[in-house]
C-alpha cells in the first residue's frame, strides 16, 4: 500500500472534519485541501502503527502488509501456530467441562422472599459460566403458587426462572425432588429449592454452585438410642445445601466412647430412621442437601464419624 514513513502529508497543511462533514462527508464545491490531508494522514498513521508495534518495516512493495501485522498480532497473543487450533471464547463457552461458580463467599445468590408469593434475586451477586463467561444478577422477581415445590434455575437462553417439580414438562418422570437428575450441569444452574406452604409463604434453600464442591468434617453422634448397651445407636447428619449430589462419599468411625460392658463389638453403618434391633438398609443416605446415617457400636456411649464428600 505504502512505506507509511512519514505518513502522508505530515508537513502539509491538516484540518479535521467538523461535526457535519462527519455526519454528511464531503460537501459540494472546491475541495479542501486540508481537510484531504487529514483524512489520508489519519489513515497512514493509523495503519502505520499497526506495521511497525509488530515489527513490520512498512514498504511500497508489499501490498500484505496490514494482514501479517494482524496475523503477527494473534501470534503474539496465542503462541502462533495454526489459527485452527485456537478456541474462541464463544467456542470455551460451550465446551469447557467447568461447572457453574457463584463468586461469594457463601457460595450462593442468597436468594430471599420479599413478600408472600415471591422469589427475588438480588442484583450484584456474580457467577461463574463454564469457568469463563462472568455474570452478574440483576434483581429479579419471580412469582409462586400456594403449595408448590420449584427449582430456582438459570441458564443463558432463558436467564432465571422457577420449575413446578408438579409439572409434567418440567418433571415428567414424576422424579422426587431430590433425584441427581436436577442437579446442577454445565449450562443449566440449579440455585435454590423453593418450597411454598398453603398460605403462599416461600421456604427457601439455596444451593451452593463451586467449580469443586467438597467437605470433610468430624461429626458427633446425637439422638442416642440403648447409650452403653448392646445395640446402641447413634443420629449423624452433616448438612450440605449442595447444587449436585456428592460423587465421592467416605465415611468412618474418627472417635468412640465405650462402657466395656461386654465382648460384643457388632457396628455397623445404616440408613437415618432405622431402630435396633431392625438395622437395614446399610450405608448413609445422601443427596444434595446432607449426609444422614444411624451408626450402630455395640457398648457405645459416644461416637463421631468423619465424613469426606465431593463433587
Amino acid at each position: 500500500m505504502a512505506d507509511f514513513d512519514p505518513p502522508w502529508a505530515t508537513d502539509g497543511e491538516r484540518r479535521a472534519p467538523i461535526s457535519d462533514e462527519v455526519q454528511g462527508g464531503f460537501g459540494c464545491g472546491d475541495a479542501d485541501l486540508a481537510l484531504f490531508n487529514w483524512m489520508f494522514w489519519a489513515i497512514w498513521s493509523e495503519i502505520g502503527e499497526v506495521l511497525t508495534f509488530n515489527g513490520i518495516t512498512p514498504s511500497n512493495s508489499d501490498m500484505t502488509q496490514l494482514r501479517q501485522a494482524i496475523q503477527a498480532q494473534i501470534d503474539a497473543a496465542t503462541g502462533g501456530g495454526d489459527p485452527s487450533s485456537y478456541l474462541t471464547l464463544l467456542q470455551a463457552s460451550s465446551r469447557l467441562p467447568i461447572f457453574p461458580e457463584a463468586q461469594t463467599t457463601e457460595g450462593h445468590l442468597s436468594v430471599v422472599t420479599p413478600a408472600t408469593g415471591q422469589v427475588r434475586v438480588p442484583a450484584g451477586k456474580a457467577f461463574l459460566h463454564r469457568g469463563i463467561s462472568p455474570y452478574t444478577t440483576a434483581q429479579t422477581d419471580l412469582a409462586t403458587d400456594a403449595s408448590k415445590t420449584y427449582h430456582l434455575r438459570w441458564n443463558k437462553t432463558d436467564g432465571f426462572t422457577l420449575k413446578d417439580l408438579a409439572s409434567g414438562t418440567y418433571n415428567p418422570g414424576a422424579l422426587a425432588e431430590t433425584e441427581s437428575a436436577f442437579d446442577s450441569t454445565f449450562d443449566d444452574v440449579l440455585f435454590a429449592r423453593v418450597i411454598t406452604n398453603s398460605s403462599n409463604v416461600p421456604t427457601i434453600t439455596n444451593l451452593v454452585n463451586k467449580s469443586r464442591l467438597d467437605v470433610t468434617e468430624v461429626v458427633a453422634g446425637t439422638n442416642v438410642q440403648l447409650s452403653g448397651a448392646n445395640g446402641s445407636l447413634f443420629a449423624v447428619q452433616k448438612t450440605l445445601n449442595w447444587a449436585r449430589k456428592p460423587g465421592m462419599l467416605s465415611y468412618s468411625i474418627a472417635l468412640m466412647g465405650n462402657n466395656d460392658a461386654g465382648p460384643d463389638v457388632d457396628h455397623g453403618f445404616f440408613g437415618p430412621s432405622v431402630t435396633y434391633p431392625t438395622l437395614g438398609p446399610p450405608g448413609p443416605y445422601y443427596d444434595r442437601y446432607q449426609i444422614a446415617s444411624r451408626v450402630m457400636w455395640d457398648f457405645a456411649t459416644s461416637l463421631s464419624v468423619n465424613f469426606a464428600a465431593s463433587a
